[in-house]
C-alpha cells in the first residue's frame, strides 16, 4: 500500500505546482547511510522539496523524520499524508515549519489531471512491462508460465538474479505473469496487424 500510494504521489505532484526528479533518495553521511526521502521535486522556482510521504496519518515521528531529511540536504521539507495523528503532530508541523498537504481518502481530480495521473501511470507500466520482456530469458519464462505462485518460481529458477535485472514494480508473480502473457501474444497480435513480427 506505502510503495503503491506513493507511485499516486509522484503522479498528483504537477497538480500542485512541483516536479518530481527522484525518488528514495538516500542521505549520506562520511560514507554511511543516514536517512532516506521518499521523493525529491523542484518547483518553478527552484526550490528544492524534501517529500515524506504516508499513506495514512503522520504522527510526531513522521514530522521529525521530514524536518531532519530535509535539513540534511538543505531542502524544504514537505509532507503528503491523509490527515495528522493528533494534535501534537499538527503544532510540531507548525514549529518546525514543515509543510504538510492533506489528501482526502478520496482524491476527486479534474478530467486534466486525471488524463496526466493515468497517462504517466501508463508509461510507467509499459517501461515495466518492456524492461522486464526485454531482460527475461527463455527458461525464466518456461517457469513462469508452468509455476502457479511465486515460491514455486524461486525454486524453479534463481529468483535473486531474476529480481537484481527486472525492475522493482516487476518483482511480484503477478507482474510477472501478465509480462509473460503479453510475451507469449504478441506475436499473434503483431500478425493480425500485419507487422511481421517473429516470434522469440
Amino acid at each position: 500500500m506505502g510503495a503503491r500510494f506513493e507511485r499516486y504521489v509522484v503522479d498528483l505532484l504537477p497538480a500542485l505546482g512541483l516536479i518530481p526528479k527522484t525518488t528514495r533518495y538516500k542521505i549520506y553521511r562520511n560514507g554511511v547511510e543516514v536517512g532516506e526521502i521518499d521523493i525529491l521535486a523542484t518547483d518553478e522556482n527552484g526550490n528544492t522539496y524534501a517529500i515524506e510521504v504516508k499513506a495514512g496519518r503522520v504522527d510526531i515521528s513522521g514530522i521529525r523524520q521530514a524536518y531532519i531529511n530535509a535539513k540534511l540536504i538543505g531542502a524544504k521539507p514537505l509532507i503528503i499524508a491523509r490527515g495528522y495523528a493528533d494534535e501534537n503532530a499538527r503544532q510540531l508541523a507548525k514549529e518546525l515549519g514543515v509543510e504538510v498537504v492533506l489528501l482526502p481518502d478520496y482524491v476527486f481530480l479534474s478530467i486534466d489531471d486525471l488524463y496526466t495521473v493515468f497517462t504517466n501511470a501508463f508509461a510507467r507500466f509499459l517501461t515495466t512491462v518492456v524492461t522486464t520482456a526485454t531482460a527475461l530469458e527463455r527458461h525464466e519464462i518456461e517457469a513462469i508460465k508452468n509455476c502457479p505462485d511465486i515460491q514455486c518460481l524461486c525454486e524453479k529458477i534463481n529468483c535473486d538474479n531474476l529480481f537484481n535485472k527486472i525492475p522493482r514494480e516487476a518483482r511480484n508473480y503477478e507482474l510477472l505473469t501478465t509480462v509473460v502473457r503479453l510475451i507469449t501474444h504478441l506475436p499473434k497480435l503483431c500478425k493480425l496487424l500485419n507487422y511481421g513480427y517473429s516470434p522469440l
